[in-house]
């Protein structure tokens, strides 16, 4: 992969990895909000119970996200980005553009998804 398509790639994956975790910060404010108001109603209770496993599991999620997307700003940096981890072919650009973090070229992920081994 040319220099210019890495640095561009490179580019997205740093403006997601911001944009990434204002959420997980975005998330982690709005549960320490809940938990600052008491709610004497038992419904109300059930409620904030239920919104912070949603604000925990949103965390969770963006979380292993940033891994993704740090995975793969190392794989830049040490000349493996673009190559599928399962069949070591190039991953397709388009692919990539659309979730630079990929680890796995279509082929391989449409197996993984379907379980396929």
């Amino acid at each position: 992969m040319r220099s210019t398509e890495l640095a561009r790639f490179r580019k997205l994956l740093e403006e997601k990895r911001i944009e990434v975790q204002g959420l997980v910060q975005a998330a982690r404010t709005a549960e320490s909000q809940h938990g600052d108001t008491e709610t004497p109603d038992s419904g109300d209770k059930a409620t904030d119970a239920f919104n912070r496993e949603v604000s925990y599991s949103v965390r969770i999620n963006e979380r292993d996200l940033v891994r993704r997307i740090d995975r793969a700003l190392g794989q830049i940096e040490s000349g493996k980005y673009g190559k599928c981890v399962s069949c070591q072919k190039v991953i397709q650009k388009a692919r990539l553009t659309a979730v630079p973090w990929a680890r796995h070229c279509i082929e391989c992920q449409e197996i993984l998804d379907r379980g396929d081994s």
